[in-house]
């Protein structure tokens, strides 16, 4: 397993990383871990915003631009089509449409 965490806070309107900060200042973690299981790769993304209630939704919002503005590490390329929470993951429940071999979905 690789993890790779990352703090950011808004410096002068734009989100930037930056060393752990108190709690009265808002900030922003990002933890993009790789997870192998049976020799496929799996990918989690996780934001964790903190600080005063008031800045969390911009602090939140400013941080996922600019991680989703930049490649990501290893190449990795995450899409929505390709998301799914951790409890379908965990128990293999995937409700998203598969695509069948005569174009429609199952």
């Amino acid at each position: 397993m690789r993890k790779l965490i990352r703090k950011f806070t808004v410096a002068g309107g734009q989100s930037v990383a930056r060393v752990p900060a108190p709690a009265e200042e808002a900030a922003c973690e990002v933890e993009l871990t790789e997870v192998d299981v049976s020799g496929q790769a799996w990918w989690t993304l996780a934001f964790e915003a903190t600080g005063p209630a008031r800045l969390l939704r911009a602090e939140l919002e400013t941080t996922a631009a600019l991680v989703f503005a930049q490649a990501l590490p290893g190449g990795v390329e995450l899409g929505t089509d390709d998301s799914q929470s951790y409890a379908q993951w965990l128990t293999g429940d995937d409700a998203r449409p598969r695509s069948t071999a005569a174009g429609g979905t199952a």
